[in-house]
């Protein structure tokens, strides 16, 4: 049976539904001529030629979640909620689906199945970026490459970091879409007014010193790593990195209760070695004699902390090996 449509123009509204969730609506009447896959017992039900066609904003990166193998997902979100769900094809990179449906009921019921299925994939994923803060000089790079020719026999020379790459993380994000890229920067754009608040107007000026490792086993360790120590002995660090994590949590880009990679007392650490960084599998190595009180380099030397990035972990540029930044946040 042919249906027809008019857009109604000044009508069309758009709804803001949470993080990274939005609709837009637009009301199908009988005038421009369309396909509706009606079937006659539809037809007879009483629905009629009056529909409405909705975008739910959704990552692409989801789709393949509600698609499911050989469409399962797709027909069971279909028959449960009495609408018909267009997905677009991973080539077009759409972060939106398209759904018909007769009532609004009916479209809140898909709503609340497809931001659970998103959401429950969400959590299995692994992050995508992290918030960092660069901890460089001269002299820690110097350093650090006197303690890689020193752990040389001990492990792999991939477990040691690049110098270009040595960092504080404040916190580790899953952005999966433009949009939620944008509410990252966005937030913290809107923090960045705290930041001279924060640190009292001053540098953050400290050394990189002392050795610990992640585990109680020094004969099987999988990360050692570097403190970070203010020349004033402050807590202006801390309280910045603390504060800037709870402000991503108010803002919903963190969900503290579901993402074990946050914890609202950030504990700042500088990673020197990492044996998961060969993407080899799980690897460790016996760190007893580096943290021995014989080993002879635990200071890498003095630094002064400069800004604060957001940075992609699925970039990095190609000269400087260092990571993709997306927005860069001065701190001096």
């Amino acid at each position: 049976k042919q249906w027809y449509q008019r857009r109604v123009r000044g009508r069309m509204t758009r709804q803001k539904k949470g993080r990274g969730s939005s609709t837009w609506t637009a009301d199908v009447y009988e005038d421009e001529p369309i396909t509706c896959k009606l079937s006659s017992e539809e037809s007879k039900s009483g629905k009629g030629a009056s529909f409405k066609i909705t975008h739910l904003e959704t990552p692409s990166y989801f789709h393949k979640y509600l698609v499911g193998r050989g469409g399962a997902v797709k027909k069971r979100l279909e028959n449960e909620t009495g609408t018909e769900i267009t997905i677009p094809k991973p080539y077009e990179n759409k972060d939106s689906i398209q759904v018909k449906h007769w009532d609004e009921d009916s479209l809140a019921s898909l709503e609340i199945r497809v931001n659970d299925t998103v959401e429950r994939a969400r959590r299995q994923e692994r992050p995508t970026h992290f918030i960092s803060i660069p901890v460089y000089s001269n002299a820690i790079s110097e350093n650090l490459g006197k303690f890689e020719d020193l752990v040389q026999e001990m492990i792999h020379p991939h477990h040691v970091q690049n110098p270009e790459k040595l960092h504080l993380t404040v916190s580790v994000l899953k952005l999966f879409s433009k949009n939620e890229i944008e509410a990252a920067i966005s937030a913290l754009n809107e923090f960045a007014p705290r930041i001279p608040y924060i640190l009292c107007g001053r540098p953050l000026r400290g050394s990189l010193k002392n050795l610990e490792i992640m585990n109680d086993e020094p004969d099987s360790v999988r990360v050692l790593y570097s403190e970070v120590t203010l020349t004033d002995e402050s807590d202006r660090l801390q309280q910045l990195a603390d504060q800037c994590l709870e402000f991503l949590i108010e803002k919903g880009l963190v969900d503290e209760h579901t993402d074990t990679h946050n914890r609202k007392d950030v504990k700042l650490h500088c990673t020197l070695i990492n044996t998961r960084w060969t993407g080899s599998g799980p690897q460790t190595f016996d760190a007893t004699q580096i943290l021995s009180d014989d080993w002879e380099l635990t200071n890498f030397g003095d630094f002064v902390l400069e800004k604060m990035q957001l940075n992609s972990m699925q970039k990095e540029h190609k000269g400087k090996e260092g990571y993709e930044s997306l927005l860069t946040l001065k701190l001096v």
